[in-house]
């Protein structure tokens, strides 16, 4: 169980930080349709429909908690993400056992897996930045992201823009944003699978996904993490990215 456990909170961890680069280091909705093919309009309208760049760009750090349940199990994923100072930490524990924890501190990045600490390299510990952001979809292409418009899709019965999203280390990742709303629905890659969007809900003045739903090849059922406590632009120290 305890290996299983381990898994599952890898594959939350990844889920919660942020598909587009796990692979490097795990083994106010406006109702409008939006008629595009280009993927920087569709990323602005997903900025827009999430509260606007300037409210945005205001959000300098964030706190967030999710949960979730798997075999009786309850999963705590905490992450610290502080985009104004480049630093991170993400922690997966069950029972209150912290499983894995990830920290980019000091232009530095560490891993810890039940105990056992690993420094990461430091081109790994670089694709550690864009986590650091709340909504990093803004700055994908500064960031040397590459964004290809494949089509519209069905996610759940609701049309949705289909982008092809591929990193600076390689990693493909596809983001699927619901033409109606704007609102990111779907991100699929190999390393996480499906993770679903939904209940999303007004925090400090943005729309922000309060459930995300898990789909993997090595989960025996879909899992569901809920949201439980999202703040930001909090007063952070030293001490939260230990």
């Amino acid at each position: 169980m305890k290996i299983r456990s381990l898994l599952v909170s890898g594959i939350l961890l990844a889920a919660v930080q942020g598909d587009l680069f796990a692979e490097k280091i795990t083994s106010s909705q406006d109702q409008r349709v939006v008629v595009v093919n280009d993927p920087a309009t569709v990323i602005a309208n997903y900025i827009k429909a999430v509260g606007g760049e300037e409210k945005v760009k205001s959000i300098k750090n964030a706190s967030m908690t999710a949960e979730a349940n798997f075999q009786g199990q309850i999963i705590e994923i905490k992450t610290v993400a502080d985009s104004e100072n480049t630093r991170l930490m993400q922690s997966t524990s069950v029972g209150g056992n912290v499983m894995q924890k990830t920290i980019l501190a000091g232009g530095k990045g560490q891993m810890m897996v039940m105990g056992q600490v690993q420094q990461l390299p430091d081109e790994t510990a670089a694709m550690l930045k864009p986590q650091t952001f709340v909504f990093p979809e803004q700055f994908y292409e500064s960031m040397g992201f590459k964004l290809a418009y494949i089509g519209i899709e069905a996610v759940n019965g609701e049309d949705a823009h289909h982008l092809e999203i591929t990193a600076p280390n390689g990693m493909v990742t596809n983001e699927f944003y619901a033409t109606s709303s704007g609102l990111k629905l779907r991100t699929n890659n190999a390393t996480t699978g499906d993770i679903f969007y939904s209940d999303y809900q007004e925090v400090e003045g943005v729309m922000f996904p309060m459930t995300l739903t898990i789909k993997n090849p090595m989960l025996p059922v879909a899992l569901e993490a809920k949201m439980v406590s999202v703040k930001f632009n909090q007063t952070l120290s030293d001490t939260d990215f230990q």
